[in-house]
This record gives C-alpha cells, structure tokens and sequence, in this order.
C-alpha cells in the first residue's frame, strides 16, 4: 500500500467500537465519554484525537493503531492524524499542542513532524472523581 492516506473525521457511533477494540490489544481499556469531539481516523489502521483546554494549550493524545495493520501504513496513517489534528488545533486558536509519551518511536515520529522535544519521561496518575469524598 503506498500513498496518503486521508483520516476522516471520528464518528463516536461509527467508530468508537474499532478504537476500543484496539486499546484492548494493548491491555487498555477505553470508554466512549474519555475520548474528546475532535479526533480524526484511519479506518481499520489508526486514530488520534486533540483533547482542549481552556488555555492556549491543546493535547494530541490517545493515539492508538491497529498493530496488525503493516507497520508502514501504521505510520503514514498516525503521521496524517497527528498533522490534521495540529491544523485543527490551530483553526480553535490554540498556541500550542502538548503530547506525552514513554516510546522512543513517538518520540521520533513527532520530530520528524517538526515537534520539539522537551525531555525526561514521564508519570501518568489519575483519580477517578466519583472516588472523592
């Protein structure tokens, strides 16, 4: 398979079902209502999604790829989401997207996509709020 590849935007009732399925194959569980409204996919290979904030930092985050899917057309699939998501960012008025990572290939795949990186790894907390007294 050669050539772009063009995400369409994310449909939570079209789509949500594949994204789960494939954070499943990577140990994860993901429910429809932590994805945000903007996120854009490669069907039946990969998708990605802008989480806003009401700074002017946005977050490219919950990347996610069918590993079954060749590595090549994993690649040009996320590197078209991580793009369009960025153009989006910057139509909403954002300054600037943030993203996190542990993998070294994210790490590489958002230089080559003009990303600064900005060091050190990283610890991903959370608490559940429905936990607080």
């Amino acid at each position: 398979m050669s050539g772009e590849l063009t995400p369409i935007p994310y449909v939570p009732e079209q789509h949500f079902t594949e994204v789960a399925r494939w954070f499943e194959l990577f140990n994860e569980t993901m429910v429809p209502e932590a994805l945000p409204q903007t996120g854009y996919i490669v069907p039946g290979i990969a998708a990605g999604f802008l989480y806003r904030t009401d700074s002017s930092v946005a977050w490219v985050e919950s990347l996610i790829a069918f590993k079954e899917a060749p590595k090549d057309v994993r690649d040009r699939a996320l590197d078209a989401i991580v793009v369009a998501l960025c153009r989006d960012a910057r139509k909403l008025g954002f300054k600037t997207v943030l993203g996190s990572t542990q993998l070294e290939a994210v790490v590489k795949r958002a230089q080559r996509l003009g990303w600064d990186y900005m060091g050190g790894g990283f610890h991903l907390i959370a608490l559940q709020l429905d936990k607080l007294p």
